[in-house]
């Protein structure tokens, strides 16, 4: 099921991360996430994932593969 953020079930993660669950199929996950300044994951590895991030506000920094992206 499609959902909106207002209907998403809602989680906390990290110090400040809030993530909304817009679709959760095994198949594919659609997360909606805000990331305050300052905050982030923590490093880590998927075996099995193909990720897309779109930001619409600020600035995001990945490692991937050893490269750093801004």
């Amino acid at each position: 099921m499609v959902t909106g953020k207002g209907s998403a079930s809602h989680y906390i993660w990290g110090d400040a991360c809030d993530g909304w669950r817009l679709v959760d199929r095994l198949e594919m996950s659609v997360i909606h996430e805000r990331i305050p300044p300052g905050a982030g994951e923590r490093r880590h590895y998927h075996a099995r994932a193909r990720q897309f991030f779109m930001v619409l506000r600020g600035r995001l920094g990945v490692d991937l593969s050893g490269e750093d992206l801004t």
